[in-house]
């Protein structure tokens, strides 16, 4: 049975759509591919149970729509596999039509939070044959091949054409799948190198990401309401620690990884992390790769932070929002904007302590309803402080999305803050919630995020750091991903 895993480009966006491994789907204009693990653990799944898997990522590959068609119609998988999202739902939609036209008896899932959400809308929209819902696709995905070709059992969480036609389903989904028995994914299967340079989280290449846990362990009612991944994984889980690390030394071994990102939600805390530093240290990888990931504020004690440093820490990624704390209130982000500064201060000092490289990352949103344009230029305000201080390295500024699913577009249809409900429109390059602003303003305060560390002290302070060829190379590429963002929040993408 020949399976299919495929992200098809699109001909009329200009730039480069976050369609994988992504939170929040967004069109950069710089290049960034980031590499979707989920996806790969599902071929690599697929491949060991003796099936024939194809790798079929159009948009890291720069293929035209129609070299990915003749990929498709040339290799003529039984079944072919895409993970949708919001913004794209539609145009997957058409594509699907286009492919069961081309290609007789070939069968179509979609997977991914979109259709978790709304499973029954692709299906009155489209001609897919399969969606499975909830964030375990790729046991899902395996457990749907096993089904059609050795008639197991289908596990819960799977949406399909029954023989009349009709809408069917196993059940809400569970994830019950033990995350330690997943082998370690095919890298050459899934054409890692893809995603190992143009990624501006980088600063030694290659690079790659992996994923220690499903999906971020902030669960106080329901986590963050704008995150769309709670939808995907409702329930907290981990790898052992030692599994992990034998994952890192099988990539720093086999494929000579010099950084690792792990895109789990949040890292895990508490002990968990300080036994993995610890790891990291014993095994001697600390001197042979940084490793990088998603971290919350008021998480991590200075002893950890030492620890992190030690164990070769460098980019932490925490999800700052907003300077107004009513707003990370009614986000839930469970966060205390009066201590962040001094929470980076100790990041800084525990560098020059023990010559670490911890460089925190910020994402901040504009764009939220009930935000005034005085509040808003708070977090320009508060994030120019930052990084004038030299507290943070780099940030991340986006409009805010309501993605169905999220507990956030649930307030929104209570309280009609919805300007629209074409998904077309949720590519964050307009708002899409009603707000006192103007659009243009929304998107003026997003680049004037982006704009708030280019100060010539700022930009003294990073010249002054460059070391060695490498701190050069990666100044450069963020000096270009830094202009790609201005452009991607100059107005309405056609």
């Amino acid at each position: 049975m020949k399976i299919a895993i495929a992200y098809p480009p699109f001909d009329d966006i200009k730039g480069t759509p976050l369609l994988s491994q992504n939170r929040q789907y967004q069109v950069f204009h710089h290049p960034t591919y980031i590499y979707p693990v989920v996806p790969a653990l599902a071929a690599t799944l697929l491949k060991k149970a003796g099936y024939e898997v194809f790798w079929l990522d159009g948009i890291a590959e720069g293929w035209s729509y129609q070299e990915w068609l003749s990929e498709i119609k040339r290799i003529k998988p039984d079944l072919i596999v895409m993970e949708t999202k919001t913004p794209v739902v539609k145009r997957h939609w058409k594509i699907i039509s286009n492919i069961k036209y081309q290609i007789s008896n070939i069968k179509v899932v979609l997977v991914g939070d979109h259709v978790t959400a709304l499973p029954e809308e692709s299906f009155k929209n489209s001609k897919v044959d399969y969606i499975l819902t909830g964030g375990d696709y790729d046991f899902l995905l395996l457990n749907l091949i096993n089904h059609l070709a050795k008639k197991e059992k289908l596990e819960p969480g799977i949406y399909y054409r029954d023989k009349k036609d009709m809408i069917s389903n196993t059940g809400k989904f569970v994830l019950n799948h033990d995350l330690n028995k997943l082998p370690f994914i095919d890298r050459e299967l899934t054409k890692w190198q893809l995603y190992a340079y143009e990624n501006g989280n980088y600063k030694r290449t290659p690079g790659t990401y992996i994923m220690a846990g499903r999906d971020c362990w902030w669960r106080k009612d329901g986590g963050c309401t704008f995150c769309s991944w709670p939808t995907l994984y409702p329930t907290w889980r981990m790898r052992r620690v030692e599994n992990v690390l034998d994952e890192i030394g099988q990539l720093i071994e086999k494929y000579q990884i010099k950084e690792v990102m792990d895109d789990t939600g949040t890292f895990p805390a508490g002990e968990y992390i300080r036994e993995f530093c610890q790891g990291m240290i014993k095994r001697g990888y600390n001197k042979k790769i940084y490793f990088d990931c998603n971290m919350r504020f008021g998480a991590l004690t200075k002893e950890d932070y030492e620890l992190m440093a030690k164990a070769g820490f460098r980019f932490l990624l925490y999800g700052l929002e907003s300077a107004n704390q009513e707003t990370v209130d009614r986000l839930n982000k469970g966060t205390k904007i009066a201590n962040i500064e001094k929470e980076l201060k100790i990041a800084k000092a525990v560098n020059q302590k023990v010559g670490g490289h911890l460089e925190p990352h910020v994402t901040c949103m504009v764009g939220f309803p009930w935000e005034t344009k005085k509040e808003a230029e708070k977090t320009i305000k508060m994030t120019k402080n930052l990084f004038a201080q030299g507290l943070i390295q780099t940030l991340q500024a986006t409009i805010v999305i309501p993605y169905p699913g999220t507990v956030l577009f649930k307030e929104c249809q209570r309280n009609s803050w919805l300007a629209t409900e074409n998904w077309n429109d949720y590519d964050m390059s307009q708002p899409v919630m009603k707000t006192s602003m103007k659009d243009e303003e929304v998107l003026a305060l997003t680049q004037g995020l982006y704009k708030s560390f280019m100060t010539p002290a700022f930009i003294l302070q990073k010249i002054l750091s460059i070391r060695n060829f490498e701190d050069l190379k990666f100044l450069v590429r963020g000096a270009k991903a830094l202009f790609g963002h201005l452009i991607d929040f100059r107005g309405k993408r056609l």
